[in-house]
């Protein structure tokens, strides 16, 4: 049987997936720093270049979660468990320009499909624009197929190439942009 989340970790619930508020527990339990010790999942993320460990993720949870106003990092949990599949953040949270950076990473193989991306890209979208006030999100990586996907599902504009600026397995790769305005984002939950 599986653990039900608490309903007090509850920070933004959608329909098939929520967002919890991350908790010390959650960095014990779940497979969290594992995930960056994990070179295939990492192989396109800016991960996997020194160790993780349990007490550099604890570390991480204290000072960049625990207190943090410029990055908002949520774990994703499927509504009927408390199996931390992925988590999801908004960083360099900037009000005066009302921009910032988004970011995501589903470590479970169980998390891994194209619904609960949607679902919760869709969920922080919404929270960033609607709650936090902000007018522009922007990201980006060397997938360009996840950065077509984000503009084909979500509204994102591609926004440009930075060349060879990130250094993974053994070359340099370019960087596909990506960016929406609060005026194009239509939240919509499938």
């Amino acid at each position: 049987m599986q653990e039900v989340i608490d309903p007090r970790d509850i920070f933004i619930k959608g329909k098939s997936v929520v967002l919890k508020a991350l908790t010390k527990s959650d960095v014990e339990n779940s497979n969290w720093y594992g995930w960056f010790n994990d070179e295939e999942l990492s192989k396109t993320l800016q991960k996997h270049y020194f160790p993780n460990s349990l007490e550099s993720q604890l570390d991480f949870w204290e000072k960049n979660i625990l207190n943090s106003r410029d990055k908002l990092q949520l774990g994703i949990c499927r509504t009927d468990s408390s199996n931390l599949l992925g988590v999801v953040s908004l960083n360099n949270i900037d009000f005066i320009n009302r921009k910032c950076e988004y970011a995501i990473v589903v470590g479970e193989k169980s998390g891994q499909n194209i619904n609960i991306f949607l679902e919760t890209t869709n969920l922080i979208f919404n929270h960033a624009f609607n709650t936090l006030n902000m007018n522009r999100i922007y990201g980006g990586g060397i997938s360009k197929e996840l950065v077509s996907l984000m503009c084909r599902s979500l509204g994102c504009k591609e926004e440009g190439v930075s060349r060879q600026e990130i250094f993974k397995n053994g070359e340099y790769h370019d960087a596909y942009r990506y960016g929406i305005l609060k005026s194009e984002f239509v939240f919509k939950l499938r």
